[in-house]
């Protein structure tokens, strides 16, 4: 990033206004008027109504490359020789590095008020965003309220920050003429490799979140059922296929417990693998209940739901009999050790099987011992033994060339050196290379059909650093650029996201929203235009895996495994 910000620094045009230009109030918009009021939010007016101290600057998309705007030609650039000239002393005679701020008039009728902009950072110091009283008072407890603060060292790529204030929150800014202000503090100095770049700025008087959009006419039900959908039905999750636009929906495998996950479908689309997670020993019961533990199995179906069999099972092992009492010789309970799965995916030959076993200890209180397992195994099936791919290392997807992407954690310093993050590797090299594509604010990597393109789960810093009020997004790299990814989505209309799955033809992906009452759905996404909405709406899917081929219309058979 060092030589990137030379070329900023050289060729950036500085604002040069320590006093600013203050434009007049806008005028009072209606509720849901998605107006922008803020003045040159994209900054092509080279800063026209912008107030900025400690060489805040634009770039030049022209001179620097567009890497360096997120839309348009301008975007604004902070951090870069931050020296806080001309900026303020605040109140606790503190005095911020950097200021980028703009007079906003909130309409005293607005329902909602929306604060977005697009950003990209790297290197470290810290970002406050406010609705200030003033250009120069930053304290909520007076007028206004602090959006949120969150650090520039950031992924790849340009991210949105966008936070919606009601309730208490729009109480304090609605009917008031502010400050919309992005601060860096920086403390006593911010590092010579910090860069922030702004683009795109709005504030609206309205809800601005993602809102579902109407189905394609692409994804209108055929009746071939590519999707294979885990349904939770009462206790019990069954695996289900239905159309793209959730009708025509089947059930066509209860499992051995009536507890399956983790739907995948082999390349040819003939076949589908899921995860049923059962007790050990299986079939048979130990005459012992304490030894009748957790487990999973995998097992494969045909496409039409018939032929189930099972081709791996997890065998955990029992620790100390329950209830554990100390004794002579026997003073420390051993945990039993529980081996389960937590994904699937089959390798290009449609034979072999990568999975992940993750492992843990329990006591028979319940606790959970510290330190755990989670690897990447391979089987064949009909053998039951499983062969190592990878360890420290969950949620392989594989291309067809054999690349696999894996997500990567480092669960012991002392016996694992792999960074959490993204990585790849080639299996069946002489000297399989194991390589960090992304940090670890990315995951669930899903190679696209193409084999060079792959979507990503990011949990982003917006609207706070704060976990809890943190918002997922679904990233989309390109393995021949890596430093510049791009957001497709950001699920700010839900809880989370996850189990991303691709169309054939690579135009779309399916995933699974965690909605704010805690059940979920299954929606699509338009990978090029971003215009998401709803498979599913009764909040009972658990996951979905999209058919990797295209087919005519398939008639499943009416008894259910």
């Amino acid at each position: 990033m060092v030589s990137i910000i030379r070329r900023i620094v050289f060729l950036v045009c500085v604002f040069g206004f320590a006093g600013g230009v203050v434009i007049a109030s806008p005028p009072p918009q209606s509720p849901m008027n998605t107006s922008n009021l803020i003045q040159d939010g994209g900054f092509e007016q080279e800063g026209e109504g912008w107030e900025a101290c400690g060489n805040v600057a634009l770039v030049d998309a022209q001179a620097d490359g567009a890497e360096f705007v997120y839309s348009g030609r301008y975007a604004a650039v902070m951090g870069v020789e931050a020296d806080g000239s001309n900026c303020p002393q605040l109140p606790d005679f503190t005095t911020p590095k950097q200021i980028l701020s703009q007079q906003v008039s909130i309409p005293g009728n607005a329902t909602a008020v929306t604060v977005s902009f697009w950003f990209r950072a790297a290197a470290g110091t810290t970002v406050d965003v406010f609705l200030a009283n003033s250009f120069y008072q930053f304290d909520p407890g007076l007028i206004g309220v602090k959006l949120g603060t969150f650090p520039t060292d950031q992924p790849p790529g340009w991210q949105l920050y966008r936070t919606v204030l009601q309730g208490e929150r729009l109480e304090r800014v609605r009917g008031r003429t502010l400050r919309f202000a992005i601060v860096i503090q920086g403390g006593t100095s911010v590092g010579p490799d910090t860069v922030l770049l702004i683009d795109d700025v709005q504030v609206i008087a309205a809800d601005g979140r993602t809102a579902a959009s109407p189905l394609p006419p692409a994804l209108r039900g055929d009746g071939s059922r590519p999707l294979a959908v885990i349904r939770v039905e009462g206790q019990n999750r069954w695996l289900y296929r239905m159309d793209t636009d959730g009708a025509n929906a089947q059930l066509i495998y209860r499992g051995l417990l009536s507890n399956v996950r983790y739907p995948a479908w082999s390349h040819d689309g003939q076949r589908i693998a899921v995860v049923d997670n059962n007790t050990w020993p299986w079939p048979t019961p130990d005459p012992d209940p304490q030894n009748n533990l957790s487990a999973s199995a995998i097992t494969v179906i045909n496409a039409d739901g018939g032929d189930a069999r099972q081709v791996y099972q997890t065998q955990s092992r029992k620790g100390s009999r329950c209830p554990f009492i100390p004794g002579p010789g026997n003073p420390t309970e051993t945990p039993s050790l529980i081996l389960r799965i937590s994904s699937v995916h089959w390798l290009p030959d449609n034979n072999r099987i990568a999975l992940t076993q993750t492992g843990f200890g329990v006591f028979c209180d319940g606790r959970l011992a510290q330190g755990g397992t989670s690897d990447i195994l391979s089987v064949t099936p009909p053998s039951p033994v499983a062969s190592s791919l990878a360890q420290y290392a969950a949620r392989p997807s594989i291309n067809r060339s054999g690349q696999v992407l894996f997500d990567g954690f480092d669960l012991s310093s002392s016996r694992s050196n792999r960074a959490d993050g993204i990585w790849e590797l080639t299996p069946g090299a002489q000297q399989p290379e194991n390589r960090l594509l992304a940090n670890s604010a990315d995951r669930q990597p899903v190679w696209a059909p193409d084999g060079r393109r792959f979507a990503v789960v990011r949990l982003t810093t917006s609207p706070s650093a704060d976990v809890s009020e943190r918002t997922f997004a679904i990233m989309l790299y390109d393995r021949q650029n890596l430093n510049n990814p791009r957001m497709i989505l950001f699920a700010d209309h839900g809880r989370s996201v996850s189990s991303l799955s691709w169309s054939p033809d690579g135009a779309y992906l399916v995933y699974t929203l965690e909605r704010f009452d805690g059940r979920s759905d299954i929606w699509w996404l338009d990978v090029s235009s971003g215009a998401t909405g709803p498979v599913t709406t009764d909040g009972q899917a658990l996951e979905a895996a999209w058919r990797p081929v295209s087919v005519s219309r398939v008639f499943l058979p009416l008894v259910v495994r």
